[in-house]
């Protein structure tokens, strides 16, 4: 009798990328959100929750030649990560962006949400200075400003003591690292309990993409 063969039905891709010598770009970014704050204290609210600045869509462009840095580092991802969905490296793929930046402190969060109306997100880590770990009421250790990922199956209706119906997918994030997953794709972030941390985040939409020309077969060849 054959074993039972076990096969991955939609898979849900993230990706992750930490980049290199950030220390300056993150310096020249995290000013110019503290500048915008000043500008505009309240911000915006959506998934943010209190103790959570969240600034208008518009970063890449007032962050200056940071933000044109930041733009190529987050298209140069969004191009990679459609390699999940079939695009070829060498065709041509337009993308259509736009970010903002969210600053967490005193205990502030975002609540789960997902990003409508777009194909891709994603989030850039400015600066992270949490390190202590949290215990929760189901016995996982989560560290304060963790970024969650929420199944979304409905897998958790039923429970069995011992046994893992609907685990968690947290990622820590790092100063210098860029997250990647589809834009539906439900997630929070857990509180900050001390010090600050800055994210950027942003959202991209497929304007056109169009395969590279395959090239015609030489009849001499046949």
């Amino acid at each position: 009798m054959s074993p039972l063969q076990i096969m991955s039905a939609f898979p849900t891709h993230v990706g992750a990328k930490e980049w290199e010598d950030t220390a300056d770009l993150n310096r020249q970014l995290k000013e110019a959100i503290y500048k915008r704050r000043e500008e505009d204290p309240t911000g915006l609210y959506r998934s943010n929750t209190a103790g959570t600045w969240h600034s208008d869509d518009g970063l890449l462009r007032w962050t200056g030649e940071a933000g044109k840095k930041l733009s190529q580092m987050f298209g140069e991802s969004f191009r990679a990560y459609a390699g999940t969905y079939g695009a070829d490296p060498q065709g041509e793929c337009d993308i259509h962006m736009m970010a903002w930046g969210m600053v967490y402190t005193n205990g502030g969060y975002a609540t789960v949400h997902s990003h409508p109306n777009c194909h891709f997100s994603g989030v850039y880590y400015v600066d992270t200075d949490e390190a202590d770990e949290i215990t929760m009421a189901t016995g996982a250790r989560v560290r304060p400003g963790d970024i969650e990922f929420v199944d979304t199956r409905g897998s958790s209706g039923y429970q069995r003591k011992g046994l893992k119906f609907q685990t968690a997918f947290r990622i820590t994030p790092k100063s210098g690292q860029m997250i990647i997953f589809p834009s539906w794709f439900p997630h929070f972030v857990h509180p900050v309990r001390s010090g600050e941390r800055i994210a950027i985040s942003c959202n991209a939409t497929i304007l056109k993409y169009i395969p590279p020309k395959q090239e015609k077969e030489n009849d001499s060849d046949q």
